[in-house]
C-alpha cells in the first residue's frame, strides 16, 4: 500500500523527522499506559484466560508438555464443560477446534513463564498492532493525522477492553497489518517484500479465516507489473494455507474439513460432532441492524470512532482510490460476513470480530483529521 497520490504518481515518499518521531512515540505511549492502567487494575477481576482465550493456552500447554495437539490431559475436568469449544479428530481425540498459530506464536512466552506469559504476548502483540497501525496510515497521511488517529484507535475503540486477554483477534489483525505494510509501493516490484506479505496474510487468514475477505481486493495495492508481485505474494500466501491443510488432513482425513467442521458436541458420555457452517443463520438485515445499534455490542456504543472514520473514506479516495477501493471491500465484505453470525455477539466487550475494520479504519480517520486539520 502506497503513500504516493493516484493522481501525482511523481510524488516521492515523505521522510519521518525528529520531530514527528515524538510524536509517533506519544501516539503509541498513550495508549500502552492506558493498558498498563488495566493490568494493573486486572480489569474486571475475572482470569485474562476467559472464554476462548482459555483454549488456546491449552493448545501452548500441550505443545510445550506433550508435543502434540491432544487435548485430553489438558483440559481441567468434566469435559462436558468443554462442549462446542474443542473438535474430534478422526481418531476420536479431543483436539483443538481453534487454529493453533497463535499459540505456537506464544509458546515461547508460555514456557518461560506459565500462564502469566499469553499476558506479556498479549501486551507485546498490542504494541506491534499500534506500531503497525501507526507505519501504515503514515502511507496516506501526515504524520500529526496518523498519530492522532492512531492514538484514538488504541484508547477509543475495544482495544482496552481486550488487553486483559490473550486476544486471537488481536494476533490475527496483527498479521493482517503486518502483510499490508510488508508490501512495497504500488509502484514497485520487490520480490522479497511481496513473499513476506503473502506469508502474514497467509498466518492473517488460516489464524481467523474470515480474513480470507482482505484478500481478494489486495490486486488493488499490489505493486506492478502485478504478473510478477501476485505471483511471489501468492507463494507465500501459499505456504501457511499448505502447512494449514497438512494438519487438516492430518487430524480430520481432509485438507478442506477444519475443525470448526468437527466441533465436539458432549454430553455425558456422549459426543457429536457439527459443523460451525450451521451458525451463519441471522437474517442479514437483523445483523447489520445489529452490529451498529445494539447497545452492549454495537459500533455506535462500543466503539463509535470507527463510524466516524467512515466519513474519512471520501477524502482518502482523493489521494488514492485504490487503497479506498480496497479498505471499502474489506470493510463491507467482513462485517457482511458476521452480520449472518448468530453468536456474533459473544464477546465480553463490543464485537471483537470487527476488530480486522476497526484497525484498518486508523488510516480514513488520518485523513479525516488531516482534511479537518488542513494537514492535505
Amino acid at each position: 500500500m502506497d503513500i504516493r497520490r493516484d493522481r501525482h504518481p511523481s510524488t516521492k515518499r515523505v521522510v519521518l523527522p525528529t520531530k514527528n518521531l515524538r510524536l509517533g512515540i506519544l501516539a503509541i505511549g498513550v495508549p500502552v499506559l492506558v493498558y498498563l492502567g488495566v493490568v494493573a487494575s486486572r480489569y474486571d477481576g475475572r482470569s485474562y484466560l476467559r472464554g476462548d482465550c482459555q483454549y488456546y493456552f491449552y493448545v501452548a500447554v500441550s505443545l510445550i508438555g506433550d508435543g502434540d495437539v491432544d487435548l485430553a490431559n489438558n483440559l481441567p475436568p468434566p469435559f462436558a464443560r468443554h462442549s462446542d469449544d474443542i473438535a474430534l479428530d478422526q481418531r476420536g481425540r479431543f483436539v483443538p477446534k481453534h487454529p493453533l498459530w497463535m499459540a505456537l506464536f506464544a509458546t515461547p512466552w508460555i514456557a518461560v513463564f506459565g500462564a502469566p506469559g499469553a499476558l506479556v504476548f498479549n501486551l507485546l502483540q498490542l504494541v506491534l498492532l499500534l506500531f503497525l497501525i501507526l507505519k501504515l496510515s503514515m502511507r496516506f497521511a501526515t504524520a500529526w493525522g496518523s498519530s492522532l488517529a492512531t492514538l484514538l484507535t488504541g484508547v477509543a475503540t475495544i482495544l482496552p477492553h481486550y488487553v486483559w486477554n490473550f486476544s486471537p483477534d488481536v494476533f490475527s489483525s496483527l498479521m493482517l497489518l503486518a502483510g499490508l505494510v510488508a508490501l512495497p509501493p504500488t509502484g514497485a516490484s520487490n520480490r522479497a517484500r511481496h513473499l513476506l506479505s503473502g506469508v502474514f496474510l497467509g498466518i492473517a487468514a488460516v489464524s481467523k479465516f474470515s480474513l480470507f475477505l482482505a484478500v481478494p481486493g489486495i490486486p488493488l495495492v499490489c505493486g506492478r507489473p502485478l504478473k510478477a508481485t501476485l505471483s511471489f505474494l501468492s507463494l507465500g500466501f501459499a505456504v501457511p494455507l499448505l502447512l494449514q491443510a497438512g494438519l487438516n488432513l492430518h487430524l480430520f482425513g481432509s485438507p478442506l474439513t477444519t475443525s470448526y467442521d468437527r466441533m465436539a458436541k458432549i454430553e455425558g458420555n456422549n459426543v457429536t460432532v457439527h459443523s460451525q457452517r450451521s451458525d451463519f443463520n441471522r437474517p442479514l438485515t437483523a445483523g447489520v441492524r445489529d452490529q451498529i445499534m445494539d447497545p452492549a455490542h454495537g459500533l455506535l456504543y462500543t466503539s463509535p470512532i470507527t463510524l466516524l472514520a467512515m466519513v474519512g473514506l471520501y477524502p482518502l479516495a482523493r489521494e488514492n482510490r485504490s487503497a479506498t477501493l480496497y479498505l471499502l471491500i474489506t470493510f463491507v465484505s467482513i462485517f457482511l460476513f458476521f452480520s449472518t453470525y448468530d453468536l456474533w455477539a459473544a464477546s465480553h466487550f463490543g464485537n471483537r470480530f470487527l476488530m480486522p475494520v476497526m484497525v484498518l479504519a486508523t488510516i480514513p480517520l488520518a485523513s479525516l483529521i488531516d482534511r479537518i486539520g488542513g494537514g492535505r
